[in-house]
């Protein structure tokens, strides 16, 4: 069961981050700025850095895998976010 439950805790996850991060990145890039504001993308990426620190430290990949994609994704809005501050966004 608990294998069960990590699955779908996977899987929801992932699907969570790829979506909801994936879409405010094109978002970002059509629009050329970032929608988000800057307090929400450090705190996105603090919390999915935090969050993958202590997966490691428990060695639950369940939480790990979503959130380095999460990390790699929060990161990328954050560029957005410099990108379109210097080039007249934002």
């Amino acid at each position: 069961m608990e294998a069960l439950s990590g699955y779908c805790t996977l899987t929801f996850a992932i699907l969570m981050v790829l979506i909801g991060l994936t879409m405010q990145i094109i978002k970002n890039y059509k629009e050329r700025r970032c929608g988000t504001a800057f307090f929400l993308a450090i705190l996105t990426t603090c919390v999915y850095t935090c969050r993958a620190w202590h997966a490691l430290v428990i060695a639950d990949y369940f939480i790990l895998i979503p959130d380095a994609f999460g990390i790699v994704l929060s990161t990328i809005i954050l560029a957005q976010f410099f990108y379109y501050r210097q080039h007249g966004g934002v």
